[in-house]
């Protein structure tokens, strides 16, 4: 039986899992578009199906990891009309960023598995590579990226994402405006281990102290799509490992992707509020919730654009040291100072 979309249904499942769905078959949901008459059309019907998947429904996997001195982010995704693979890594001690970003038309070099759960997911163009394996039912993830960086060096990192079998992961499948979709697997609590090498000089990520993120999402988005999300990973004062994903502004829905990790236990997060100083630039960010209070000193920042007939899009992540104080439902208060992590403002028209 599908996970989302059942059998002669053309609506998906809205819900929350603890887990991570091994089919979400989100793209055999209907969705409002400018072939979507033909559906019931004897003949025409594959036609509008393999426009809608091909061309309305955008699908990613983004994840990052930080240890005492680096911080390294990477993405495979596509939608539809272009594919998007980047890789960058600041230096925690320095903010020195070493970056490549690249788009290529329509699905070009890139394959997005249809879960996270199994397969892989890769883009490759000439000056960069980026491979990330789906293992123990997305519970674990290895990942090798190979790249020629804008600043002209070489950056190549082989990671390693693992989590326990109890952890708490969280996926859920929640609509948009407008009739569409949107289905997520997000986990932001992992340990990491292996290394990356830039421009001969490698920085370790032992697993003890080395944490990472992840988000797996498929969505029939919005024709303009705009959101704040901030996602980061480490240890509290006391020595919990605490993660947290947030996005602003939250989708009217009955579950949210809002979360808070402790050793892998996952609770809700509501009343979030994400604030940038500025719009540009490594800005400093503000972050509140009901039981979250933090600020955000900006470490180094990236930023892409792109500007073609069919896609528009803005996006700026600033990397940056989280300090403040989360609290749980059980009135516990966990004390953050400098757990890195990334703050996205995104725009978009596609």
């Amino acid at each position: 039986m599908s996970d989302l979309v059942e059998p002669n249904s053309t609506t998906p499942r809205v819900g929350a899992w603890d887990h991570p769905l091994a089919d979400p078959n989100l793209e055999d949901a209907r969705i409002v578009h400018s072939l979507d008459a033909l559906a019931d059309m004897p003949g025409a019907s594959r036609a509008e199906s393999a426009y809608r998947q091909k061309f309305r429904l955008k699908s990613w996997q983004y994840m990052t990891a930080s240890s005492d001195q680096l911080f390294i982010a990477f993405v495979v995704g596509t939608a539809g009309f272009a594919s998007n693979g980047f890789v960058y890594a600041a230096e925690i001690g320095t903010g020195n960023v070493h970056k490549r970003f690249a788009i290529t038309p329509l699905s070009m070099g890139t394959r997005v598995a249809p879960s996270s759960t199994t397969g892989a997911h890769t883009f490759h163009t000439r000056g960069l590579g980026v491979a990330i394996e789906n293992l123990e039912g997305g519970r674990r993830f290895a990942a090798h990226v190979d790249a020629r960086t804008e600043e002209r060096g070489q950056l190549t990192a082989d990671l390693t994402f693992a989590s326990k079998p109890a952890d708490e992961h969280l996926s859920l499948c929640v609509p948009l405006p407008g009739g569409r979709w949107n289905y997520t697997h997000k986990f932001a609590a992992f340990s990491v281990s292996g290394s990356v090498v830039i421009d001969g000089k490698t920085f370790a990520f032992p697993e003890d102290r080395s944490y990472g993120t992840m988000d797996f999402t498929k969505m029939y988005a919005l024709r303009h799509a705009v959101w704040k999300w901030v996602a980061l990973c480490g240890r509290t004062k006391h020595g919990q490992v605490l993660g947290l994903n947030l996005v602003d502004p939250t989708p009217d829905a009955p579950v949210s992707e809002n979360a808070l990790w402790i050793d892998g236990k996952r609770e809700a997060i509501t009343g979030v509020e994400l604030a940038s100083q500025t719009d540009e630039g490594p800005s400093p960010w503000r972050v509140r919730a009901d039981t979250v209070d933090l600020s955000m000193k900006a470490v180094a920042h990236v930023s892409q654009r792109l500007d073609l007939p069919l896609v528009r899009n803005r996006l700026r992540h600033v990397i940056g040291s989280f300090s403040g104080r989360v609290r749980t439902a059980s009135g516990r208060v966990h004390d953050l100072e400098n757990v890195v992590g990334i703050a996205e403002d995104f725009d978009t028209w596609w």
